[in-house]
């Protein structure tokens, strides 16, 4: 997809395909940041390459797809080859290479001009497994942290009293369990969020309910751009904190944490940068239907809330707040062209913080009296959800609904 000057603006890309008599094509130009692009690990490679025929109109409507491959079944090489492999800040196990394509001879996918939309149908799939790989590291780095936590002794903790004696481990310490307890909320809650919309996946596939299908599919439409953002987001930011449990030995090599910390950074860049999930969400998906998806969804989660959170909570009053100023930037976004850009990371994370909220209350539902370790595993970081994540809720919606009055005035 990508080209030296074509990143999120695909409409840009220059890599042409002219048909061949024999009904394939020879596709030529030049890609960027490809993962994998060439390695000796499989016998063949299978490039999906963006490129336009000659008679195609500008712009992203103008792409076809088209299935380059490394070798033929002859045998025979085609003509694609890698010119560099690129020095990256982290990810250094994975081959991110540029190839170049010289008349390499290919077949179409699918029909001309439709290559843009058969690509998102494998993107849409990436970009939920990318928010899988921010859950997965940040986890990778809450277990290094909280190991290191449990056997790290420094000072007194506050409330332990000044007595003479060993030092205490610092995961006794209240700053570095604001910190553990934290991170572990968002691995929590990522996962729950993920089971959920696998789930929700299965039944676009598999259900014979066409409501139910209707549903399934507004729920990942809405909640993949959610969860690639927000989840890749923490897992940079999450894993930068976890690394300051250890202190100055996070920053040397020896402890692993400080890898994870580079390789997270690249996953909020690649699917589709953060801040195009966010205009994804609310100026692609939520403002064309004037936000009747968004409230659809807002019923689902409401109505899926345990019974005893279904009203007169914190939870339920987050939920109307959203659905109150969701209503107020579908209203105020035709006065102001530039509005919806502006506050779209700001409605997203208001999202994401109502999700959480709600992934959290199914999370304590399930806790039993005989739950091992439940104050320790479950109900710290459920207190630290709703200590330290969800007030960013209050400062999120106050930020767009003052971007909408001062639109409005």
């Amino acid at each position: 997809m990508t080209e030296p000057h074509a990143g999120s603006d695909l409409g840009l890309a220059r890599t042409k395909a002219v048909p061949m008599p024999d009904g394939r094509y020879a596709v030529s130009g030049t890609k960027i940041f490809i993962s994998g692009g060439d390695h000796d690990l499989t016998d063949n490679i299978v490039h999906l390459v963006l490129a336009r025929l000659p008679d195609a109109p500008p712009g992203p409507k103008g792409l076809s797809l088209f299935l380059v491959p490394k070798f033929y079944p002859d045998g025979t090489r085609s003509r694609v080859h890698c010119d560099r492999i690129e020095e990256k800040m982290g990810l250094h196990g994975s081959p991110t290479c540029v190839m170049r394509f010289d008349e390499a001879l290919c077949a179409i996918v699918g029909e001309p001009g439709k290559g843009l939309g058969a690509m998102f149908v494998m993107m849409n799939a990436a970009r939920l497994h990318v928010a899988l790989q921010g859950i997965g590291l940040l986890d990778a780095a809450w277990q290094k942290a909280d190991a290191y936590a449990q056997e790290r002794r420094q000072m007194r903790a506050p409330g332990k009293g000044k007595s003479a004696g060993e030092a205490d481990l610092i995961g006794e310490h209240p700053a570095m369990r604001r910190i553990l307890d934290t991170q572990r909320a968002w691995v929590d809650a990522g996962r729950v969020l993920a089971y959920r919309t696998a789930l929700e996946l299965d039944l676009i596939k598999h259900s014979p309910d066409a409501d139910k299908q209707a549903a399934a599919q507004r729920w990942c439409a809405l909640v993949t751009p959610v969860m690639k953002s927000v989840f890749t987001h923490q897992a940079f930011h999450g894993g930068s904190d976890c690394l300051q449990v250890f202190g100055g030995h996070g920053y040397v090599r020896e402890w692993g944490i400080e890898q994870i910390v580079r390789d997270a950074r690249v996953a909020m860049i690649y699917e589709g940068t953060n801040e195009i999930q966010a205009i994804d969400l609310l100026v692609r998906k939520i403002l064309p239907d004037g936000g009747a998806g968004m409230y659809a969804l807002l019923d689902t989660v409401q109505a899926d809330l345990p019974d005893k959170h279904k009203a007169s909570t914190q939870a339920h009053a987050r939920i109307q707040t959203l659905r109150a100023v969701t209503a107020q930037v579908v209203k105020t976004a035709p006065q102001d062209a530039a509005l919806a850009f502006r506050v779209a990371d700001d409605y997203l994370r208001a999202v994401a913080l109502v999700l959480m909220d709600w992934a959290w209350l199914r999370i304590e539902a399930g806790i039993e009296a005989d739950t091992p370790n439940a104050d320790t595993r479950w109900r710290a970081p459920a207190k630290a959800l709703r200590d330290w994540v969800l007030p960013e809720f209050q400062m999120r919606t106050f930020i767009i609904v003052s971007q909408c009055a001062a639109v409005a005035t």
